[in-house]
């Protein structure tokens, strides 16, 4: 009895560190707070239980993860960061979570980051782009981040197109504020400057003042750096006063054809940097499976970049897993993903996942047109 009682308190101690770590014989379980109500709503929804849970069904279905079947617990912070950090909690705590997949929204992300990086857990395929994402052991973002778009952009519409009138339209919060400071940065190294902005407020509805004072200014360029609905409101008031003469490049969650519904049809012509294939139409192969799964299990659904990015990220956390092996751990996910090298998706560009933990460091320019945004350019190079 002497002899196994210690074995049986090392036994005890390892199954319990592994159900903490989310981790179990028969399966692994993944978190995730997001908005499922309020202006995000759509992004949040469709990435976790149209993306996420679309790719982990196929997953499952085909036995699993070295015999693991994925469980995912999802709750809404409605982008309101107190709550973040309150489910954040929950999910580390109660749930028990290995991580957290596909959060969104700046403010919520940065709210929790402190609590989940104390705790080691890692924040996988973050929607959302502050650079202080950047770096960060445990924190893997899912889309180009903000710095790296807005130079980009600016390379391409500077360089390719010859523009040199630039202005914004941005949202008076830590998102809008982010991208325009890194639009008047790469502006300045090409010897230019912004010649207007105007802020939008969240719940203003009447944006005729803003317009009005942006378009007396002549901007070749306007940035358009919202959520939907005042996205929308700016490009309803466009198509009533005729200001077509200036190009509406719209930035971050717009580049959506689902989002810019919000619109009310009226965003044909609008232009942006796209980071994901279109859902509906591309013939990527990864692209083309994603659409059968979805049809398969979640008929009706049509298909959109929102869901398709929980798809990929899904898809990463899989073959981290996977390279993990059978003894998988919080720290040893983290290794095994930032082992990944030109890892092909079928969907973007070869994924490597470097020491900056970013996974998009590419995109390709588009034009809405009759309710879908149509390639310009195939992807270009980021810096």
């Amino acid at each position: 009895m002497s002899v196994l009682a210690p074995i049986l308190v090392v036994l005890l101690t390892a199954a319990s560190a592994l159900g903490a770590e989310g981790v179990s014989a028969s399966e692994i379980v993944l978190g995730a707070s997001t908005s499922l109500s309020g202006p995000r709503a759509f992004g949040g929804a469709q990435a976790t239980k149209f993306g996420v849970d679309l790719y982990l069904r196929v997953v499952n279905a085909a036995g699993g993860i070295d015999g693991r079947k994925v469980r995912t617990v999802y709750h809404d912070d409605a982008d309101v960061p107190d709550r973040a950090v309150a489910n954040a909690r929950k999910l580390v705590e109660e749930a028990g979570v290995l991580a957290l997949i596909v959060p969104q929204g700046e403010r919520a992300i940065l709210a929790s980051l402190p609590y989940l990086e104390q705790q080691r857990v890692p924040l996988l395929f973050a929607l959302g782009g502050s650079p202080t994402l950047r770096g960060r052991k445990y924190v893997f973002g899912a889309t180009m981040l903000y710095d790296r778009q807005s130079r980009l952009m600016v390379d391409y519409l500077v360089g390719q197109r010859k523009y040199r009138r630039f202005a914004t339209l941005y949202q008076d919060d830590a998102y809008g504020r982010t991208f325009l400071t890194a639009l008047a940065s790469d502006l300045g190294r090409r010897g230019l400057r912004l010649v207007g902005s105007e802020r939008l407020r969240q719940g203003e509805s009447d944006v005729s003042d803003e317009i009005a004072r942006l378009r007396a200014l002549r901007p070749d360029v306007a940035f358009l750096i919202s959520t939907p609905r005042p996205a929308g409101e700016v490009l309803k008031e466009r198509l009533r006063v005729g200001w077509s003469e200036t190009v509406i490049v719209a930035v971050g969650p717009l580049l959506d054809e689902g989002f810019l519904t919000v619109a009310g049809g009226v965003a044909d012509g609008v232009e942006g940097l796209a980071l994901w294939p279109d859902p509906l139409t591309s013939d990527l192969p990864g692209v083309k499976r994603y659409r059968e799964h979805l049809a398969k299990h979640f008929p009706g659904t049509v298909p959109n970049r929102a869901s398709l990015s929980g798809y990929v990220a899904a898809m990463l956390f899989t073959e981290g897993a996977r390279r993990a092996g059978p003894t998988l751990t919080r720290e040893s996910l983290v290794a095994a993903l930032e082992g990944l090298k030109d890892f092909e998706t079928g969907i973007l560009p070869p994924v490597t996942i470097a020491s900056d933990h970013e996974t998009q460091k590419q995109g390709f320019w588009v034009r809405m047109e009759q309710g879908r945004f149509k390639p310009l350019t195939g992807w270009l190079p980021g810096k």
